[in-house]
C-alpha cells in the first residue's frame, strides 16, 4: 500500500466522520421542530458507511500490462450516505397549547433522542481524531523518506 494510498482512506474516513457529525447535528439542533417547510415534523438523519475499492492509477496500469496483480492488494475506504427516517416516524407528545397540536391536544414530535446524537457526535469526534491521525502520521513517514537521502 502506498503512502496515497493512506492518505486517500484516511481523508474518506475523515469526510465520513464529518457527514455524520453534521447529521447528529442536525438531528439534535431539530429535535423540536415540529414544522418544517413540509409542514410535517423534522425527519431525522441516518449516516449509512458501505466499504469501496481504493486504487491508483499506477495500479491499473501495471495490471493492464500484466506486471501487477490487482487482486491480491486491493484496499478498502469508506463512502458515506446521508439518508432521512421515514415520515411516519415521530412520537407523539400530549401539549395542548401548542400550535401544532391536533383536536386532542397531541403533537407529532420528530424522533430524536438527544442523547443518542450527543453520543454519535462524541464518537464521529473520535472517529475522525483517528483519521487525522493516521493522515500526520503518514505525512510525517513521507518526510521522513525523502529526507533519508540528506543524510
Amino acid at each position: 500500500m502506498s503512502l496515497f494510498t493512506i492518505f486517500k482512506i484516511a481523508n474518506q474516513g475523515m469526510t465520513s466522520q464529518r457527514e455524520r457529525l453534521e447529521a447528529a447535528s442536525a438531528n439534535l439542533a431539530n429535535a423540536n421542530s415540529t414544522r418544517t417547510q413540509t409542514g410535517k415534523p423534522y425527519q431525522r438523519r441516518d449516516v449509512v458507511f458501505t466499504s469501496q475499492d481504493v486504487s491508483e492509477n499506477w495500479q491499473q496500469t501495471a495490471a493492464q500490462n500484466g506486471l501487477f496483480d490487482q487482486s491480491d492488494t486491493v484496499s478498502q475506504g469508506v463512502k458515506s450516505e446521508v439518508i432521512m427516517a421515514d415520515e411516519n416516524q415521530y412520537s407523539m407528545q400530549y401539549q395542548p397549547g401548542h400550535p401544532d397540536a391536533d383536536a386532542n391536544g397531541y403533537v407529532k414530535m420528530p424522533d430524536v433522542d438527544p442523547l443518542e446524537e450527543t453520543v454519535n457526535m462524541m464518537s464521529a469526534a473520535r472517529s475522525f481524531e483517528a483519521n487525522s491521525t493516521v493522515f500526520n502520521t503518514a505525512k510525517e513517514l513521507a518526510r521522513v523518506s525523502i529526507n533519508l537521502g540528506d543524510a
